[in-house]
């Protein structure tokens, strides 16, 4: 039996455990990045808290997407910037829109041009941007720097958290292509975040509004709001739609239903404008003969002075612009109006409109239909851009969103929505495909059909087409594109593409489908338009095993847009045997399909002429082949390759090298910072009376040369010491000042603490004397030895207390005391022990009673003791 019950008891420790271990995982906090290309937004939710931002180390809500590398350390943010300022080509800025660019793309060019002081060259492998730092000769790739941006976003999540973080979603501008999110995800996987999904800046924003107004939407009527996102370096549009859908149950819904955008038009052009407009001034002065154009340094001060004078002057009308010892060290002081800045930027003020437009436009929309036009962006704060926006759109303007945060807000929603145990309401999100994907293939005989559906929808739409060439001759192959995801279709979506009796290998390119809502430069920089070559091996092998045999093959795609917006080939299915196929047609589809297939050979007048038969099936009439086939399929990529795998744990290793170099300098940094102020604090209380009077002459002396030792140690070599050998010099100190520290302690503390004690027995004496009143006697339920014994113990205690005193007062201070604090709080301890458990007797006794009354007049027993517990 007792090894049952033990065997039981065990069980369900073990279980609890498993409990407490489940309810651990599930308790994680997860996070969002919105990272910017000037700014960096971190927000934290945790099961039981809402989302939040995350505050920085200099507890600021934003910090810079800057990194910098000098003297051999790494800073980041404003200790970047302010390495900048002294050595431009050391910090690295703006550098976001250079994922998955080659080195020949109009981006990188331009970048050039605005940082002239980096040293970029081509990667050899990739053909991709490095950063070549001038100090250690050592590489950065655009993904290694946004790596190290993302694991500093984890460190102040987990700091805020206080627990570990693995798993984020991080907002990334609509207008990445596949290169640009393949490198994102890469650059995560570097430093070990699972990204739950990438989110477009203006959806997060959208959600981030979305989750305070869903009382305000129906199921009938959509709600339509445009947002306008001005940011550092680029302006996005959006036109979202509202409304209640069903599922299970009412949800709300936010659709992406148009975008515009203009990647070169934001604050960072402004900026860049207003240095070298007051370049331009500052030597027209000609203060100096040297150019000031031509000293980086000078450029980093300009630079910087211009980001706080565009401020200035979208709060002010005019401002002044200063820098001590810009070159030469002559001073600049020079007045710079708000007409000004306007002028300067003219041409971008003309375009300001533009996205907005555009992104009506894709939306089908008019302005009219708009509720409102809501800001993000600190661009938008402009006075001349809302000026604009007023009057191009013919709209008011909506300030009731956080324009730093509501992307990073929204995107810890969507954190909190896609992580598993957390309580929130769900919140369908369906963005749209910004640059339309099409699959091209050649054929001679081919059926296929097409299968989407919305990955979020149980209902699908399915067509099946079947080409007949009647021709005896062999017939030419033709190239079919086939749009898989077309411009602004809503996303995450799922789409296969059928082959059916294809009996030889052959292979298939994704990329880049109709781009003409772009402009020729927005699409050179979209990169290569080809994204994907697929060759398929091994199907004629396979097909041959059925020669013989009245037998039908089919080939099944398997495409995903998926909710980060990469595109996916999921999976390839390769069926093969006998298959019998309903001939039914829908005429009500036929028109369409005649119309498909005309595009398909529109320059192709031989295969016209009721020369191609084209039926239409129902998808129902397909009887699966029992049989399945393995074939080989070979992926090429035709984009920015990815950093490679067998790249991968030499990056990992790099960038891990660097946090642990940061952390040896942090640890380092803060044994130095104790040392010193150790020192500091040992001099200045060895001159405090209290510290001088608990020191013996032979005590001061040694702490004195210990403390000539040490600082002349740092005034050679300490300051370079490693973190360990500053520990050694602070614990050696620690051990010789501690005697006189904890004497010192002991003389100030005592008198309190003798107080609370002299406090505890007074009252005590006044609760003893009420218990042997003789008219309580016969009915309080204490017992006379229960009494007895707290008579004793206070007596006890104010004979230790009178001797203890006593023997004190008689010793120097310099000499270790008799009468220690601990030992009084013992003491102490001890007598409230005591009372309090025979108040609380009290009291439960009286309740049982029910004698309410009488505890109500008797109440002034326990207020000896609450006012003490």
């Amino acid at each position: 039996m007792k090894i049952l019950f033990l065997t039981s008891i065990i069980t369900q420790i073990a279980l609890m455990e498993l409990c407490l271990k489940i309810i651990s995982v599930y308790s994680l906090t997860v996070m969002s990045v919105d990272l910017g290309s000037e700014w960096m937004k971190v927000a934290i939710v945790s099961p039981d808290t809402p989302e939040k931002i995350a505050l920085n180390k200099e507890s600021k809500r934003k910090t810079p997407s800057a990194i910098a590398f000098h003297n051999g350390e790494r800073a980041f943010g404003r200790e970047a910037l302010v390495v900048g300022v002294q050595n431009p080509s050391n910090c690295f800025i703006y550098f976001l829109d250079l994922l998955g660019k080659k080195i020949d793309n109009p981006v990188v060019d331009l970048y050039k041009t605005r940082f002239p002081y980096y040293n970029i060259i081509p990667d050899p492998k990739r053909n991709t941007v490095l950063f070549k730092h001038h100090e250690s000769d050592e590489q950065f790739s655009p993904e290694e720097l946004v790596a190290m941006l993302l694991e500093k976003a984890r460190e102040f999540a987990q700091d805020n958290s206080g627990q570990v973080i693995n798993e984020a979603v991080i907002s990334v501008p609509g207008y990445f292509g596949q290169a640009e999110r393949s490198a994102m995800l890469k650059a995560a996987e570097i430093v070990g975040i699972k990204v739950l999904q990438l989110i477009n800046s203006y959806t997060a924003a959208a959600l981030n509004y979305g989750i305070f107004y869903t009382k305000s939407f129906n199921e009938i009527f959509p709600i339509y709001v445009m947002f306008y996102d001005m940011g550092a370096y680029s302006t996005q549009a959006s036109v979202i739609s509202y409304q209640l859908v069903k599922s299970n149950e009412l949800q709300p819904q936010l659709t992406v239903l148009g975008v515009g955008y203009d990647r070169n038009l934001g604050g960072l052009e402004i900026q860049l404008r207003l240095r070298d407009y007051l370049a331009a001034k500052f030597n027209e002065l000609k203060f100096t003969h040297n150019d000031v154009t031509k000293n980086p340094h000078s450029m980093a001060k300009l630079f910087k002075e211009a980001g706080r004078l565009k401020i200035e002057l979208s709060e002010n009308t005019e401002s002044f612009a200063q820098i001590k010892g810009l070159i030469d060290q002559k001073d600049m002081y020079i007045k710079v109006t708000r007409k000004e800045l306007e002028e300067l930027c003219k041409d971008l003020f003309d375009k300001v409109t533009i996205p907005a437009l555009k992104a009506l436009e894709a939306s089908g929309l008019t302005i009219e239909l708009i509720k409102q036009v809501r800001l993000v962006g600190s661009g938008s704060k402009v006075p001349r851009i809302q000026d604009i926006l007023v009057k191009g759109l013919k709209s008011s303007l909506g300030w009731s969103l956080n324009t730093d945060e509501a992307a990073a807000l929204g995107a810890a929603y969507k954190a909190a929505e896609l992580r598993h145990g957390f309580k929130v309401n769900k919140f369908i999100t369906k963005d749209a495909t910004m640059f339309p994907i099409e699959v091209s293939f050649f054929i001679s005989y081919i059926m296929f059909y097409t299968k989407n559906f919305n990955i979020n929808s149980s209902i699908c739409s399915i067509f099946s087409i079947q080409l007949i060439f009647n021709r005896e001759n062999k017939i030419e192959s033709e190239q079919v594109r086939h749009v898989l995801f077309s411009y602004m279709k809503p996303y995450p979506l799922r789409e296969i593409i059928t082959f059916i009796n294809q009996k030889l290998d052959f292979g298939f390119t994704v990329g880049y489908a109709e781009l003409s809502h772009l402009d020729e430069n927005e699409i050179r920089s979209l990169g290569s338009l080809s994204l994907h070559h697929i060759q398929l091996k091994g199907i004629s092998n396979a097909y041959s095993e059925y020669q013989d045999q009245e037998s039908t093959n089919r080939i099944n795609l398997h495409f995903t847009m998926d909710a980060s917006g990469i595109l996916v080939l999921e999976n390839i299915e390769f069926t093969i045997g006998n298959s019998v196929i309903n001939d039914q047609i829908e005429e009500s589809s036929l028109m369409n399909i005649l119309n498909f297939m005309r595009n398909f050979f529109k320059d192709h007048d031989k295969f016209n002429e009721n020369k191609i038969t084209v039926q239409l099936h129902n998808s129902s009439g397909f009887k699966l082949p029992a049989v399945k086939k393995t074939i080989e399929v070979d992926h090429k990529y035709l984009f920015v390759l990815p950093t490679d795998d067998d790249d991968l744990p030499n990056l990992i290793t790099k960038l891990k090298k660097l946090r642990e170099k940061d952390l040896s300098q942090l640890h380092k940094e803060k044994a130095l910072d104790n040392l010193l102020t150790l020192i500091v604090e040992v001099h200045e209380k060895l001159n405090q009376p209290e510290y001088a009077n608990s020191v013996t002459d032979a005590e001061k002396r040694t702490i004195l040369e210990k403390l000539s030792e040490i600082s002349n140690w740092l005034g050679y070599d300490g300051l370079d010491a490693e973190a360990e050998e500053l520990e050694y010099k602070y614990n050696s100190l620690r051990k010789i000042i501690k005697p006189v520290w904890d004497r010192t302690f002991e003389h100030i503390e005592r008198t309190t603490r003798l107080e609370a004690l002299n406090n505890i027995l007074k009252k005590s004496n006044m609760f003893l004397k009420k218990i042997k009143n003789k008219t309580l006697k016969d009915t309080l339920p204490f017992t006379q030895t229960e009494i007895n014994e707290l008579e004793n113990l206070i007596l006890e205690v104010k004979i230790w207390r009178d001797e203890q005193v006593e023997k004190q007062e008689r010793l120097p201070k310099y000499i270790d005391p008799v009468l220690l604090t601990s030992t009084i709080e013992t003491k102490h301890s001890n007598v409230r022990d005591k009372m309090q458990y025979l108040m609380t007797k009290f009291i439960n006794w009286k309740l049982q009673n029910k004698e309410q009354l009488y505890v109500k007049n008797n109440l002034q027993y326990a207020d000896i003791l609450k006012e003490e517990f």
